[in-house]
């Protein structure tokens, strides 16, 4: 597998070394992951990784700006070429990316069906759905907003989005929700009242 490019800024440079030094880890290095996609832009998982703790089978890649990176082999090819930045007001490290959403054209019809057709229903009451992969004729989703934990997510994916997405694509012969609903604001896998 081709490791990605990775650069960072000065700024975000400097943030890093400030972060291994307040941590005592002054050879750490940084992991980014790909862990979804929401509202049209990649969400990511920053973390220091300290020596010894590398995940297996992580990619690590030499940023030759006395970092080491991290990723997973699934985000890779979606990280080649991004810059790891440094937003002064909030105080966090940024990740500007110039690779599309989707490498996978299956991938990117299902997302565009679902932020045209399926998303406009949804957020009217306050939800979002999200594609997280398509692998093996099955399309990962993840439910957001008002629709995780709320108690009719169930029926909204079972007969609405499910069904929608079946009959749309037949390269998908299952849809899979990913969400944790017992983490919503609602969820509907509560526990039972004594």
């Amino acid at each position: 597998m081709k490791q990605p490019t990775i650069r960072a800024t000065d700024a975000a440079l400097i943030r890093i070394e400030q972060v291994r030094a307040n941590r005592k880890q002054p050879d750490a290095g940084v992991r980014i992951a790909i862990t979804g996609r929401s509202n049209g832009e990649f969400v990511y998982d920053l973390a220091l990784v300290f020596a010894g703790q590398e995940r297996d089978g992580d990619l690590m890649v030499d940023g030759s700006q006395g970092v080491t990176f991290h990723t997973p082999p699934a985000s890779a090819p979606y990280l080649d070429g991004v810059t790891l930045d440094f937003d002064r007001p909030s105080g966090a490290l940024t990740v500007q990316n110039p690779n599309p959403l989707w490498l996978d054209p299956v991938a990117e019809r299902v997302q565009s069906f679902l932020d045209a057709e399926i998303n406009p229903m949804v957020a009217g009451h306050g939800g979002h759905i999200d594609l997280l992969d398509v692998a093996d004729g099955k399309a990962y989703i993840h439910m957001g907003g008002a629709c995780q934990g709320c108690g009719m997510a169930d029926v909204t994916l079972g007969q609405g989005v499910r069904v929608a997405l079946l009959e749309r694509f037949l390269d998908i012969s299952e849809v899979i929700d990913s969400t944790n609903h017992a983490e919503g604001t609602n969820p509907y896998y509560q526990a039972a009242k004594k």
